[in-house]
């Protein structure tokens, strides 16, 4: 279990250097080739969204419409959508670490609390260092702002982890 959560760090890690060392990364590019795939292999997500939308309360009200300007919008810019996927893998991506480093570090501490701490520690020092790392790179930038919300993500699985942790001490 150590040798694989060793494994799973390097992975991510390793995920994490690549993708920042994309001169001008763009994610639409990359979105518009896999929705060529999707369409090309048939999957049908599209009448799969279309049926739960159909079926979705009409009184959805302020949502609904929220929802509705915000589609015109991202219709007329869609670099939006560009934005928030990107933070939002900032946010999945620094989860997935922190969750890795303490299946890793929890077998180095006596406590897994301590495990725990050193994990979203360890964790906020990656997401300084890829930063500083993108600021290298041409057409990138390292920001401050992606710091805080790689923390959004680390700070995230940290409480699961703290969760669990208060679960199973409960229940033994």
């Amino acid at each position: 279990m150590k040798k694989s959560a060793g494994l799973l760090v390097f992975f991510l890690l390793l995920t994490t250097y690549y993708l920042s060392s994309i001169p001008g990364l763009r994610v639409l590019p990359l979105f518009k080739q896999v929705n060529a795939l999707l369409q090309s292999i048939d999957l049908s997500i599209t009448r799969l969204v279309i049926a739960i939308a159909t079926r979705l309360p009409d009184q959805l009200g302020p949502a609904r419409t929220f929802t509705e300007d915000f589609l015109v919008y991202a219709r007329n810019n869609p670099i939006i959508i560009e934005f928030l996927l990107r933070k939002a893998a900032h946010v999945l991506l620094f989860f997935f670490i922190t969750i890795a480093l303490f299946l890793f570090l929890r077998h180095y501490f006596k406590r897994y609390s301590v495990a725990a701490i050193v994990s979203f520690v360890i964790a906020v020092l990656i997401a300084v260092l890829d930063e500083y790392h993108q600021s290298l790179v041409p057409d990138r930038a390292g920001s401050m702002i992606d710091v805080a919300i790689d923390m959004v993500g680390i700070t995230a699985a940290t409480a699961l982890i703290f969760f669990g942790l208060f679960i199973a001490r409960r229940y033994r």
